[in-house]
């Protein structure tokens, strides 16, 4: 299906301000009623495989949903997380724990100093921000594509799980999707986990 680049950025920046019009309270509260999807949701689906143990989040930016809480519960737990750093045209992803230390990238956005970095392939789960995403598993990126051509070649089924965090605002019934946006299998809310038919 092809669809104009305007189509696709007027919808992009529709999305972004409705998550940028949420109170700073309302971030909160949604961030925080993660966890519980995730625990309510997601930990069931583990239980009868390995417990995960190396998971990648975010920095939320622009009034993305924040993965703090979550990250600190899997600091708890003892799952190894890490967060995505630029790599030319792709992202590699490095260890994140309390006594990181830090560098902006090309976009202003923080990433951990690292001097050895994860394939993103030997991650179990990985958790991406989105600016909008329907119940079929599309997901609409800032535009930047890192995410997509980082996992370009992955198969469905194939670790890691792409799981994408949003508020509940930036549902929309259909995206418009392009051969290159990658799939995700599911999608945790403030207020439900979606599994996908993908």
């Amino acid at each position: 299906m092809t669809h104009t680049k305007e189509s696709r950025q007027q919808l992009r920046q529709q999305l972004r301000q409705a998550r940028r019009s949420l109170s700073t309270t309302e971030q909160a509260n949604a961030a925080k009623h993660l966890v519980k999807q995730f625990q309510d949701n997601l930990q069931p689906l583990l239980i009868n495989s390995p417990s995960p143990k190396k998971v990648a989040l975010y920095l939320a930016n622009d009034g993305e949903i924040c993965p703090q809480y979550l990250c600190e519960f899997f600091w708890q737990s003892k799952i190894q997380t890490y967060l995505p750093v630029i790599d030319n045209q792709e992202l590699k992803f490095a260890v994140y724990t309390e006594s990181s230390q830090w560098q902006s990238n090309q976009y202003g956005i923080k990433e951990p100093v690292a001097t050895e970095y994860l394939s993103p392939h030997d991650l179990d789960l990985v958790f991406l921000p989105l600016v909008g995403f329907d119940k079929q598993g599309g997901r609409l990126g800032m535009g930047g594509g890192f995410y997509d051509r980082t996992f370009a070649n992955k198969k469905v089924h194939e670790e890691p799980l792409l799981i994408g965090l949003a508020h509940n605002c930036q549902q929309v019934d259909e995206l418009p999707i392009e051969s290159w946006d990658v799939p995700l299998q599911a999608i945790l809310t403030p207020s439900s986990f979606i599994e996908t038919k993908t």
